[in-house]
Formats: C-alpha cells, sequence, structure tokens
C-alpha cells in the first residue's frame, strides 16, 4: 500500500532529476561548440602512440603539414602567416612541430604542435627581464656557471599556464632549462 501512494511521488523526482540531468548536459554541450582563441588552448586529446612517432629531423615542408596545424592558424591566428617549419623534440620528450608565424605590425610567434596536429604551445620571445624574479633568483643560485642570454622564451602552454624556456651555455655545454612562474623547474635537456 505505501508503495503505490509513494511511487507517483518516486516517479515525478526521477522525472525531475532526468529533465535537469539532460539540460545540463546539452548546455554544456553548447558551450563546448562555442570557440574562442582562449578556449582553443584548452589540452587536446591524442592518440599516445602519435606522440611517439618520428619526424623527419630539419625543416618541414609547409604543405606537408599536418591539417590541424593550418586550421588552427587560421582560426586564431588570423592574419598571420605561417613562415617556416621544423622538427623540434618537446623538452620531456616526444616529436613536436615548431611553426613560425608572422603579421606586420604584431609579435612573432612559434606554435608547438604535436606529430597529429594538435596544439602543444605559443612560444615568444621576451627580454630576460619580463621573467618572474623568483626565476632570476634560481638562474642566479643554480647555474650561476651558466651564461644567459638576454632574451628567454615566454610559453602559453594549451591549459593557458605559463612557463619560460631559457637557453643556457657554459663553454661548449648548452641546455634548456623550463620553469613555471614560481622558478620550479619543469624541465632540464
Amino acid at each position: 500500500m505505501y508503495f503505490k501512494k509513494s511511487f507517483p511521488v518516486i516517479a515525478s523526482i526521477t522525472l525531475s532529476l532526468f529533465l535537469i540531468n539532460c539540460s545540463s548536459n546539452n548546455s554544456q554541450k553548447n558551450k563546448e561548440q562555442q570557440s574562442s582563441p582562449q578556449d582553443s588552448l584548452q589540452p587536446t586529446n591524442t592518440v599516445t602512440s602519435a606522440m611517439h612517432s618520428t619526424l623527419p629531423p630539419g625543416t618541414i615542408a609547409l604543405d606537408k603539414l599536418p591539417k590541424g596545424v593550418k586550421e588552427f592558424t587560421e582560426k586564431f591566428y588570423p592574419g598571420y602567416k605561417i613562415l617556416h617549419a621544423a622538427s623540434d623534440p618537446l623538452c620531456g620528450g616526444g616529436d613536436a612541430i615548431d611553426v613560425s608565424i608572422e603579421k606586420k605590425n604584431s609579435p612573432n610567434f612559434s606554435l608547438i604542435f604535436k606529430p597529429d596536429g594538435s596544439f602543444v604551445q605559443q612560444e615568444q620571445d621576451v627580454p630576460l627581464n619580463n621573467a618572474p624574479g623568483k626565476i632570476k633568483d634560481v638562474l642566479k643560485a643554480k647555474y650561476a656557471d651558466y651564461a644567459v642570454g638576454n632574451q628567454i622564451e615566454r610559453l602559453i602552454l594549451a591549459d593557458k599556464t605559463e612557463q619560460y624556456l631559457v637557453d643556457l651555455t657554459k663553454g661548449t655545454i648548452s641546455k634548456e632549462v623550463i620553469f613555471d612562474n614560481n622558478g620550479t623547474v619543469v624541465c632540464e635537456n
């Protein structure tokens, strides 16, 4: 008897939750379909095997770039022209394509993509003085015997985090060190 009286209430609650969930999912899908340059900087899901493929060393012909590279550049860097592309491994390992772009009266960038065409990061040369103070402190303390150039690379990763790449030399030894904003070494090659 209790079940017969409570069934309409339970059914009503279940139906309400179902409709709310469907509405929430549709709202999320609509947000995902609308894109902006900031949204594009979200990490992309890629097939793991693509990260381990071997690109030929050196220059990559522009007509041989993965389709996603040209589409991304046209969509999020309108007016920019692709000048050059080359194989350039990621600091932590894995192949990548470094695509140099320019636009008159605008900053030049390097855009880094995985071999499957998914975006990894944007790179821009900036004066060393623009690096966070904590990075400069670590350079003085940990890498005091290395020479640092006047420019470093500001990296904006796909997830919108910011890092800095510093080229260091000591005699014939060269290394790249990537720092987060707090001066923590993220990667060293």
